[in-house]
């Protein structure tokens, strides 16, 4: 986890922020997403996300030499790496949540 992001909520707040920051300034190319030599990300999945949803369709990219690495960011991983469980268990919901609605 990052070091200033501590729960669901701090995380939820991050997003906001940064959705907030894109919908105001739109998508500053000093933020530009990096990208490997096939077009992977290799980090910016938060900004590309906001950028979509506010129907941004110019982000400015980065390309760089490595190649992409992806973890298996699942249940287990958060719960291994400390998630706590009332986070754990809003995890699971949000996500049936999502699952049902497409």
């Amino acid at each position: 986890m990052d070091i200033w992001k501590w729960s669901v909520d701090d995380y939820v707040a991050a997003a906001e922020t940064l959705f907030a920051s894109m919908a105001h300034n739109g998508f500053l190319p000093e933020y530009a997403v990096p990208i490997d030599p096939d077009g992977e990300l290799l980090g910016g999945a938060h900004r590309v996300a906001c950028a979509l949803a506010l129907g941004i369709e110019d982000i400015p990219v980065v390309r760089k030499e490595q190649r992409a690495w992806a973890h298996p960011w699942g249940y287990e991983w958060f719960r291994a790496n400390g998630m706590a469980q009332e986070d754990l268990k809003r995890l699971s919901r949000d996500f049936a949540a999502l699952s049902q609605s497409e």
